[in-house]
């Protein structure tokens, strides 16, 4: 069977989060930032990460932490998620197949930087650049910069965007490892349009599970 990511990130609440795990979703993030309007404590993390085992795999995203700070989110999720800039030899602490390493992306030059990720086989994912964000924009990445990297690197997970309206398109023309959606999927930030969701994974999984 193919493998692929289909991830739904900024959850806040449990029932939504067991309600997407039904859909079909691989993965479902949650926010571990004080910036992020989509923020949640460890506590709530841990509660949605046990309501949501064995429907997806739970995913906390951090951004620029502590080693102790990781240690502690890897005792209560399968996954972290360093969405910030973190180095190399920082990731490595931490078991590869319990990593996603973010990158937003600007321009080509930015590849550089994913190289040393990408030669020890990390999951990467790609998101729209902001100078005021590490994500959740709802910005989109130039989609020829997106399947440049894809092309290159086929654990890429593409992110920044996506809707119903447009992963059939893009999911088509980049042919990522996964992807990755929040902001075009809520109400308000942290809470889901789960009629929107549905049919976003639904569309995810058209294509994952044909003969691409």
């Amino acid at each position: 069977m193919k493998e692929y990511i289909i991830k739904i990130c900024g959850l806040t609440d449990k029932e939504q989060a067991v309600s997407i795990g039904k859909m079909g979703a691989t993965h479902i993030g949650m926010i571990y930032f004080e910036k992020s309007p989509r923020h949640i404590d460890i506590k709530k993390i841990a509660e949605i990460s046990k309501a949501i085992r064995g429907l997806a795999k739970s995913v906390a995203v951090v951004v620029n932490p502590e080693k102790e700070t990781v240690e502690n989110i890897l005792q209560i999720v399968d996954i972290v998620q360093f969405h910030g800039d973190e180095s190399i030899e920082f990731v490595s602490l931490f078991p590869k197949e319990r990593v996603i390493k973010a990158f937003r992306v600007k321009g080509e030059q930015d590849i550089q930087k994913m190289k040393p990720f990408m030669e020890e086989g990390y999951t990467v994912l790609i998101d729209a650049y902001s100078e005021k964000s590490y994500g959740g924009t709802g910005k989109q990445i130039n989609p020829k910069l997106a399947k440049k990297i894809s092309d290159i690197y086929p654990k890429t997970v593409l992110s920044g965007g996506l809707s119903p309206d447009n992963i059939k398109e893009l999911l088509e023309y980049v042919k990522p490892y996964g992807v990755d959606a929040s902001s075009k999927l809520e109400i308000k930030p942290g809470v889901k349009d789960l009629n929107r969701v549905k049919k976003f994974i639904k569309m995810a999984r058209e294509f994952y599970e044909s003969d691409n």
